[in-house]
């Protein structure tokens, strides 16, 4: 008889706990890692050309990976979304994915892998920009952790990283002139009492969100280098 009171007391505490965490809300966060807010200076000059390669994918095959379109989707998700980022700040005139495609299938350019530099100069002389701009997606993925307490409460961290390296290669010269990483990380909570709750496989969105903010970082580092 005590022990039945005691564990009805036990589920009654564990169930308070439930509710106390629902409503701070933490049953589901999400964090984006804190960054210094950097805010750029307005372009008012001639729109520079540039153009974009579709990046490599170098990141190890696991199952997380083939969410985004398939294993290469995620080197082409990132340069689609450096391409957007860079016209947004209206100091690049981007030149399209097709029009790069064309040219490469006319002159019967590799059109899958990586673009070396005598190539990338070639390809931008052809169509007439400045610089060319090559990168590969060198990580993209989650890490999980957490704790569990007599398997009544289970707490569950994921954390969302995405690393992407990019090289600016001037046409003119044939040099790199702009070699940098950025970096993006989302982290996620979830609790789980009496089998309540749940934990978290891949999110695709928050996987995404991790790669936009590498991306944001990484054009932040082009505006104020790439003249």
């Amino acid at each position: 008889m005590l022990k039945t009171k005691r564990d009805l007391s036990l589920v009654g505490l564990l169930f308070a706990f439930l509710f106390v965490l629902g409503c701070a809300g933490m049953l589901g966060q999400t964090k984006e890692d804190e960054s210094s807010v950097l805010t750029l200076p307005p372009h008012s000059g001639k729109k520079i050309k540039i153009a974009v390669m579709d990046f490599e994918t170098k990141v190890p095959q696991t199952g997380y990976h083939y969410h985004w379109s398939g294993y290469g989707g995620v080197g082409r998700g990132a340069s689609d979304m450096l391409t957007t980022e860079l016209v947004k700040t209206k100091k690049y005139r981007v030149f399209e994915r097709d029009k790069i495609t064309s040219v490469m299938k006319e002159q019967s350019f590799q059109m899958s892998g990586a673009v070396d530099q005598t190539t990338a100069v070639q390809i931008g002389k052809l169509i007439g920009v400045k610089y060319i701009l090559t990168g590969a997606v060198t990580e993209y993925g989650i890490a999980k952790s957490g704790v569990e307490a007599g398997g009544y409460v289970d707490v569950g961290k994921v954390r969302y990283s995405t690393s992407v390296d990019v090289r600016a290669v001037s046409v003119e010269t044939g040099e790199i002139v702009f070699a940098d990483t950025g970096s993006g990380t989302l982290k996620s909570t979830r609790v789980k009492v009496l089998g309540f709750g749940g934990g978290e496989r891949f999110d695709q969105k928050k996987a995404s969100r991790s790669m936009r903010i590498a991306i944001q970082e990484l054009m932040k580092k082009i505006y104020i280098e790439l003249n």
